[in-house]
């Protein structure tokens, strides 16, 4: 250890001695150092002179600052609404939870202010709603579907009598595929339905035995030939309504129905379009 620091010692000498006498390289830079001395790069910067020891850095262009959008600037309405409404239900809901969590008289008495600020706002919605429903008769759907019950009356008796002038004018060419076992008792119950839909109505009804069996009280009736299977009879007692002359068939439906579910059910299948009701 002390060989290695007296080594130490005698190269900071030389070091300190070198430093303090004339440089014999004065006036070499930019030329060729003898071997094992080359420090250019410690003396020049890319081939130039260092200024106060230091390499000037070229200037780099400035990037141009970034332009921050504004949120609001191209916002719409709408968009601005949004978000106020959204941080009116923020608040609401922080000042509820708070008051639920820690419900003291101030937590539920500032919960209870801004619920009352938003019962107001919905209170003058709605009123501001049904001016604009009085005031603009394509907007009411009362009038289609009305909900005052003198008016449910008249459309309820308008609505009758087209569904029975349907059905006199379908019994004409239409009829009723009935679709049964001899083991489903919903099956003979619906007898006296369908004996009243061809009374009313003078509507044929086509009894089709899916196990071979009869039914008492209607027509003869048939055994399955496959149109079950071509209609998708999954489950009976089933109804079909068929066209004697183009054999255009519209399901109406299987389980019990009442004869008014059998006149609705046809008057809407065969009048009307999805949305007219």
């Amino acid at each position: 250890m002390h060989q290695t620091l007296l080594t130490l010692l005698v190269v900071i000498s030389a070091t300190v001695a070198t430093a303090s006498a004339p440089s014999a390289f004065a006036g070499m830079e930019g030329r060729d150092y003898p071997p094992g001395i080359e420090y250019q790069s410690a003396w020049s910067c890319h081939g130039q002179e260092k200024f106060n020891w230091y390499c000037e850095e070229e200037a780099k262009p400035a990037k141009p600052p970034k332009r921050k959008s504004a949120p609001d600037a191209d916002a719409t309405k709408e968009d601005i609404a949004v978000k106020e409404l959204d941080k009116i239900v923020k608040d609401l809901d922080a000042k509820r939870a708070l008051a639920v969590v820690h419900p003291s008289p101030e937590n539920v008495k500032n919960y209870m202010t801004a619920q009352k600020v938003e019962v107001d706002r919905a209170a003058y919605f709605a009123d501001v709603w049904r001016r604009v429903l009085w005031q603009n008769a394509a907007l009411n759907e009362e009038l289609k579907n009305p909900m005052n019950n003198s008016a449910i009356k008249v459309s309820a008796r308008e609505r009758e009598a087209k569904q029975n002038d349907t059905m006199t004018e379908l019994a004409k060419d239409w009829g009723i595929f009935f679709f049964y076992r001899g083991d489903c008792p919903f099956c003979k119950h619906m007898i006296p339905t369908l004996q009243w839909v061809t009374r009313q109505y003078d509507m044929t009804i086509m009894p089709i035995s899916m196990d071979g069996t009869t039914i008492e009280g209607l027509p003869p009736s048939v055994r399955d030939n496959g149109l079950s299977a071509r209609l998708g009879v999954e489950a009976v007692p089933m109804y079909v309504l068929g066209n004697v002359k183009t054999h255009k068939m519209v399901i109406l439906g299987s389980g019990v129905l009442s004869l008014q579910d059998f006149v609705e059910r046809i008057y809407v299948l065969t009048q009307t379009k999805p949305g007219d009701l």
